[in-house]
């Protein structure tokens, strides 16, 4: 199969199955994860998409055939993955998944051995071998392992983390899991701490029936109806690996990913003020305005979980977000967490003794609109220099793709996407009509560059 000489993205490797990725793919991703490890462990883990089986066994053959052994940790959240990693002294780990993607999807996510993603010098030596296949067979191969539970440490260390509030009787919450492996884990903590807890699409199938991977709003309606039918205090909704949550109040709103970081944020700054936040370019300005009201330190990066992570431990930052569901904690870890977002989220709830709406409205508010426009891989870098051209010097960050910041009136940002065949566009401001006018105004140019 031709290489390329990119294969990571925003967030690992991604690709179609029997396209771009296949068993043969998946043996080379384990031989060069191996060589970068050389005798290192790795844990393996996956999601529950349907060829996550074929390319474990591609990924596992290839890391054993290097003399490394393979712990198998079978279907696992990533953040579950990664806390085992983390925890496991110099082991390495490699998860199966493309998280949002679509089911025809997946792909690798390779973890170091603190748990986070592998730096972006460490994915170009994995490139470089996987392109050359310059590796060498182990003299003995490895052994392969399977730990029973796996999933109970990550589970047991989520549960020190829960106030030490009473949860009050009959405390609902609905949990749509999306047919995703977070059904193996938040369900089960909540239920654990004493929560009635109420899941839907709770069955892991690959071929996610119950709706898209990916917890949009538009794709929530049956969560809020839940939410309101059950009483419940709140609704959560995970994504294919469960690493991401988006939040439905007790009225049944369905709120951004922006918003519960803002949430999250104000918590952890009231309590720690004068702490470090780190968030990618593309977040809301709420997050800025919470960090100046509660004397906290914002640090923007490039979008990506894996520059959050990594900036988060080199800042020795507390907390770390983005606006499509992931929130990163360091006093447990720095990684995108879907089932950490929740007990974060609990706690704002027990500790205020406030509904998730009444926490809700006490945030700044803006208003935001996120767009996508097909574009194939290689016309990225040529629409985004176009579009750098056009908007000349109203151009105020190129981080990641361009912004353009309008003084009074809120910002836009149009960046690739490393994950998918797209271009995505984010315009927020500060009221509906700001949004508006800023979306007529620049729409034509948007239009014009990438295509209607």
């Amino acid at each position: 199969m031709p290489t390329t000489s990119r294969l990571f993205g925003t967030n690992g490797i991604r690709g179609v199955v029997g396209h771009t990725i296949d068993s043969d793919f998946a043996y080379n991703i384990g031989s060069s994860v191996a060589t970068l490890f050389q005798s290192a462990p790795v844990l393996i883990g996956r999601d529950g998409r349907t060829s996550s089986p074929m390319l474990t066994e591609g990924v596992v053959t290839g890391v054993l055939a290097h003399g490394n052994n393979v712990i198998d940790c079978g279907m696992i959240t990533t953040p579950g993955l990664q806390f085992l990693v983390k925890h496991s002294l110099g082991k390495a780990g490699v998860m199966i998944t493309a998280s949002h993607n679509p089911p025809e999807y997946n792909g690798f996510k390779v973890v170091d051995t603190d748990g986070i993603e592998i730096a972006r010098h460490d994915e170009v030596k994995v490139e470089r071998w996987f392109a050359r296949k310059s590796w060498r067979l182990g003299k003995t191969p490895g052994q392969r392992t399977y730990p029973p539970e796996a999933v109970e440490p990550y589970l047991s260390s989520l549960h020190t983390l829960v106030s030490s509030k009473k949860i009050p009787p009959r405390f609902t919450v609905v949990v749509d899991v999306g047919n995703g492996v977070a059904a193996l884990t938040t369900p089960v903590l909540l239920r654990r701490i004493g929560c009635r807890v109420i899941t839907i699409n709770d069955n892991i199938d690959g071929t996610f029936p119950g709706r898209t991977s990916e917890p949009r709003p538009e794709n929530l309606g049956p969560l809020a109806v839940a939410v309101k039918q059950e009483r419940a205090a709140f609704g959560v909704a995970h994504d294919g690996d469960g690493d991401r949550a988006i939040f439905v109040d007790e009225t049944g709103v369905v709120h951004s990913g922006d918003k519960s970081l803002t949430l999250v944020e104000d918590e952890v700054l009231k309590k720690k003020p004068g702490s470090k936040v780190v968030t990618p370019v593309n977040s809301s300005m709420s997050v800025a305005e919470v960090a100046k009201k509660r004397k906290g330190k914002l640090i923007l990066t490039p979008v990506g979980s894996i520059n959050v992570a990594r900036t988060m431990v080199r800042e020795s930052a507390v907390l770390g977000g983005e606006e499509n569901g992931g929130i990163f904690y360091a006093p447990h870890q720095p990684v995108r967490d879907g089932a950490m977002a929740t007990v974060l989220v609990l706690n704002c709830i027990l500790d205020n003794g406030l509904s998730l709406s009444k926490l809700m409205a006490r945030l700044p508010s803006f208003f935001m609109v996120k767009e996508k426009r097909a574009c194939p891989d290689e016309r990225k870098a040529d629409v985004m220099k176009r579009l750098r051209q056009r908007l000349g010097s109203m151009v105020t960050n190129t981080m990641d793709g361009v912004r353009v910041d309008l003084e009074n009136r809120g910002w836009f940002l149009v960046r690739a996407s490393g994950t998918e065949p797209l271009i995505r566009i984010y315009v927020e401001g500060k009221t509906e009509n700001h949004v508006k006018q800023l979306m007529d105004e620049f729409r034509p140019v948007f239009d014009k560059t990438i295509g209607a």
